[in-house]
Formats: structure tokens, sequence, C-alpha cells
């Protein structure tokens, strides 16, 4: 199979790199130039939500101890959203890409805090009057990378070859959450999982290792995306899903994290879902 040559830098290329990478100065702008008082208006007050703030509170976030929740926020997004753009251009669907971007900026961050808002002070009776951060957007684009890697797989490979990528990706994902979290259920799920998969290879359903080895080689540079974008997914879900929940004398918005993981999932799921959809019935026209 061959992959598309790597593309020259042109002047598009750099205008999509400064999209991506206003969002990260949007925030730091706002935390760095603007008042606290104007932050807390954006920020959510769950005893008194305003409808804007469902959307603004993820443009804030906390200064005590300090900028820490700033830039772990920047610095996950920036892990992930790279990896997930390359990995679309390499399968030949950016503009996927950039569509599913545009849904997760524009919608999810009301999906998140409606979400957050009905665990905790709906269900939990619990009354938060500062939640904000951006960390649900990016457990969002943590889950849309996930399904970007597993169809990355289906489209790419033998279905076979494809039957052990996915599994032993879900094998290190709960192995890295449990080795990068301690949750020894995890770790243990994860080794039950790869054991699991390597026993599966004496069947004809699942490829050997030797035979992922070789598709590897054939596609060298596909390969090592996919293994940075892996990597960055296992990192991703480990930071969104922390066992402990309280960080700086505040609380670490998991509801927030786990919607938002599930809505990217949702965006990647639906967007192929279309995709196949349109394809079939102009197959159905012609």
């Amino acid at each position: 199979m061959n992959l598309p040559k790597t593309p020259q830098i042109t002047a598009r290329g750099h205008l999509k790199t400064l999209v991506l990478l206003a969002i990260p100065a949007l925030l730091a702008v706002i935390y760095y130039g603007t008042s606290l008082s104007f932050q807390q208006s954006l920020a959510l007050d769950h005893t008194n939500p305003r409808l804007y703030n469902f959307w603004t509170n993820a443009l804030v976030h906390d200064h005590r101890p300090g900028d820490g929740h700033l830039i772990g926020n920047t610095v996950g997004y920036l892990l992930l959203v790279v990896p997930c753009w390359i990995l679309h251009i390499y399968r030949g669907m950016e503009r996927r890409f950039w569509t599913g971007l545009a849904i997760i900026f524009a919608v999810g961050p009301f999906i998140i805090s409606a979400s957050s808002y009905i665990a905790f002070y709906e269900i939990l009776d619990l009354e938060l009057q500062n939640d904000r951060g951006f960390s649900g957007v990016v457990g969002a684009l943590a889950g849309f990378l996930l399904m970007s890697i597993l169809y990355t797989f289906a489209q790419k490979q033998e279905e076979p070859v494809a039957m052990l990528s996915m599994g032993l990706y879900f094998g290190y994902m709960m192995l890295g959450l449990g080795v990068l979290t301690g949750r020894i259920v995890a770790i243990v799920m994860g080794l039950l999982i790869i054991v699991g998969m390597f026993a599966g290879t004496r069947t004809e359903y699942v490829a050997s290792a030797t035979e992922l080895s070789d598709w590897g080689e054939a596609n060298g540079r596909l390969s090592l995306v996919l293994v940075v974008a892996i990597l960055v997914s296992v990192l991703g879900f480990a930071a969104s899903l922390p066992s402990d929940i309280t960080s700086g004398g505040g609380l670490t918005n998991i509801v927030a994290h786990g919607a938002g993981i599930l809505f990217g999932m949702a965006v990647a799921g639906s967007l192929r879902y279309r995709r196949r959809r349109s394809s079939a019935e102009g197959s159905a026209t012609a």
C-alpha cells in the first residue's frame, strides 16, 4: 500500500497550523491578559447558571496554586490534536478532522458542562461555583483520537491484522492507565487482554505478531504516526481519568473528562456513519 508523499508546507498548511495554535493562544490571553473578575464571569456557577457560561467556562482556568491548570490543558491539547490531524491526513480524510474539531469546539463545551451540572448539582446535590477549564474539551479530543486510531486500523489493515492491532491497543491502554494511575484492576485487565490477543494469533481470525511486524515495515511512516498517536492516547486517558480527583486543594471534574471522552468518540462515530451512509446512497443512485 502506497502512502501519500510527505506534503510540502504551503501557505494553506501554515494557516491550518495557526488555527490549531490559536486555541491555546486564546486561552493564554484570557488567563494572563484579563482581570480575575472578568474570568470569574465566564466560569459556570451551578447555583446560578447562565446559558452562555455552559460554553465560556471552557475558556478560563484556576489561578491557584499557579498556572498549572492552564499549562496542563494546553500541553494535553497539543499532544492530542497534532497526531490526530496527521493521522487524518494519512487516511486522506483531513476534512473529517476539521469537521470533527469544529463540532468539538462549538458543541462540546455545552454537552460537557451540562453533564457536569446534572451530575454534581442535580444528582449529587453539590454546589460548585467555579466549574471551569478546558480539560473536558481535551477529553473529547482523546475520545476523537481513540476512534480515529481504530478506524485507521480498519481502513489500512487486513482484518486479521486489524484485530490484533485493536486488541493490543486496548490492552496497552488499560495497562498504561493502570500503571500511570495506580489502578491494579486496570493493570490486570490490560495484561489479560494482551495475553488473550496473542493466544488468539493461533486462530485464523487474528494475525500473528510477524504479520503485524511485516505490515509495519511496509507502512513505515503510517506506523510511526500510529505509534505516536497510541502513546499520546494512553497518556491522554490516564490524565483524564486520575485515581485521585483532588489536586491543589480543588476537585478534578472527572465527570467533565468522562463526558468529553464519550462526546469525542460519538463525534468520530457519527462522522464515519454519515460518510458511509452518503457513499451507500451515492452507489444506490448510480
